[in-house]
């Protein structure tokens, strides 16, 4: 397939959040759903980078919207401010979204 120049203005990846589980032999729990991330051009991500905030603040203007988040009934959660915010409160799924987002943007990884 042939490179587009011009590309939609959001793209969608896999987010694999790892947290510590409850299991007596210290198994971690591993969920994922898809994420929805605005395409920054190269000029937007260095403005992103070099403002310092903290990872969860960038992350309430990139993320945009999900699949396949579940809340407590087991039913799927709509995308919206009020619980892109509760998500943001976890801090495995911050580091989850927060990798995924970079990969997707960079290619590149987190680093520590």
């Amino acid at each position: 397939m042939p490179y587009v120049l011009a590309k939609n203005p959001t793209f969608k990846a896999k987010v694999m959040v790892v947290e510590p589980g409850n299991t007596d032999d210290g198994a971690v729990e591993a969920s994922e759903f898809t994420a929805e991330f605005k395409r920054l051009k190269r000029d937007e991500a260095e403005t992103l980078m070099k403002a310092n905030q903290p990872v969860y603040v960038a992350l309430a203007d990139v993320l945009v919207g999900w699949s396949g988040l579940k809340g407590d009934d087991g039913g799927e959660l709509p995308f919206s401010a009020e619980y892109r915010d509760a998500l943001l409160q976890i801090p495995h799924a911050v580091v989850a979204l927060w990798d995924t987002f970079l990969q997707g943007t960079s290619g590149a990884t987190r680093k520590n």
